[in-house]
């Protein structure tokens, strides 16, 4: 696991303790539930359907690849959203707003894949798997970008602008890692 990747996690199992127990930040960090507005909320429970989904996308990949490539990235996305899902349904908590059940994959949001989608991807294996997948991905990955995007222009909750910077140059990254690779799947 890369050194930001890692840090990133510490930092927010930090916050889930420390929201779990009760305990105030340290001196000088700002306290989790200070300053949210409607947006921040909205973000939080939005991107946690989505970041669900991602996870499902992920598992699917685990169970229908031969592909290292593809396997080894939906292992990484999820570990990674998991650690957000965390995060935001702690500030949800926090705020006493609902923290979204999971429902399964299928959500009217943007970048969310439609039942008849994830039915396809249940169908298929192998390289026709990888390429759907892949495709599927981005275009996932895009939608979580912008909804990044959207927060950090309209929230007000700093904890929040950070975590949406992250997700947006993490997605960002992966993005163009997926559309750069030059060897077929």
């Amino acid at each position: 696991m890369p050194v930001s990747t890692l840090r990133a996690v510490l930092v927010r199992a930090a916050v889930v303790v420390a929201l779990a127990s009760g305990c105030s930040p340290a001196v000088g960090e700002p306290a989790p539930q200070a300053g949210y507005g409607e947006a921040d909320v909205r973000f939080s429970q939005e991107m946690i359907p989505h970041h669900r989904q991602t996870i499902a996308l992920a598992k699917l990949a685990a169970d229908r690849t031969r592909n290292t490539y593809v396997r080894e990235l939906g292992e990484s996305l999820a570990e990674g959203e998991q650690a957000d899902i965390d995060v935001m349904a702690s500030w949800l908590r926090a705020w006493g707003r609902a923290v979204p059940e999971d429902h399964g994959s299928a959500h009217a949001m943007p970048g969310m894949l439609a039942p008849e989608q994830v039915a396809e991807l249940e169908r298929s294996s192998g390289q026709g798997f990888d390429r759907k997948w892949l495709s599927v991905i981005v275009d996932h990955l895009e939608a979580g970008v912008q909804m990044a995007e959207t927060v950090q222009a309209e929230g007000s909750h700093a904890e929040t602008a950070e975590l949406a910077e992250e997700i947006a140059a993490t997605q960002r990254a992966r993005i163009e890692e997926i559309v750069g690779r030059t060897a077929p799947v």
